[in-house]
């Protein structure tokens, strides 16, 4: 059964699709925390990624971290304060620049890495799973939204359907 609100039942509710979305992630996010939790993961949901690269690379700055996962520096040095208070992570001076921090996974952070990816591969399946139920890949499907929304934003979508209208309307004036 969906949960509905006020905007999944208005007229214009094909206007909040945004609004959709983010109930999407915070439920994945709010289940991933359960998925996590019962896989005696302590790696908040929403730092998996962050996680995931440095295991995967082993030691990496923050900028790498932020250029990496295409998010804000602040918020992965958020996600990299929380996993060093976690005792998942540390940081060390760069050997190569002594301007420069690094990050690495500790002793517990690449036990957790090892039981991330385990977990990560059975989350997979399962939305292969989801997908094959609800007969669409939604991965697949944000990517080509994603990048028809770069190629055309909604500002120019609304404006070329306000010219077509114009247009139609004068022929239709003109007949």
């Amino acid at each position: 059964m969906t949960a509905m609100n006020f905007r999944d039942e208005h007229a214009l509710k094909g206007a909040f699709v945004s609004n959709k979305l983010l109930r999407l992630v915070d439920l994945i996010a709010e289940q991933g925390d359960d998925l996590l939790r019962e896989a005696e993961i302590t790696i908040p949901s929403r730092a998996v990624g962050c996680t995931l690269f440095i295991g995967d690379k082993g030691q990496v700055s923050l900028a790498d971290i932020a250029k990496a996962l295409d998010e804000p520096h602040q918020l992965s040095a958020q996600r990299v304060e929380s996993l060093i208070q976690l005792g998942l992570l540390e940081r060390r001076d760069d050997p190569k620049d002594g301007r420069r921090k690094v990050l690495r996974l500790t002793k517990n952070g690449k036990a957790q890495y090892q039981r991330l990816r385990v977990r990560l591969a059975e989350i997979e399946q399962a939305f292969t799973d989801l997908y094959d139920e609800i007969d669409y890949d939604l991965s697949a499907i944000l990517d080509r939204v994603i990048d028809a929304l770069h190629r055309t934003p909604l500002l120019e979508r609304i404006r070329k359907a306000a010219m077509k209208a114009g247009a139609s309307s004068k022929q239709k004036k003109a007949e």
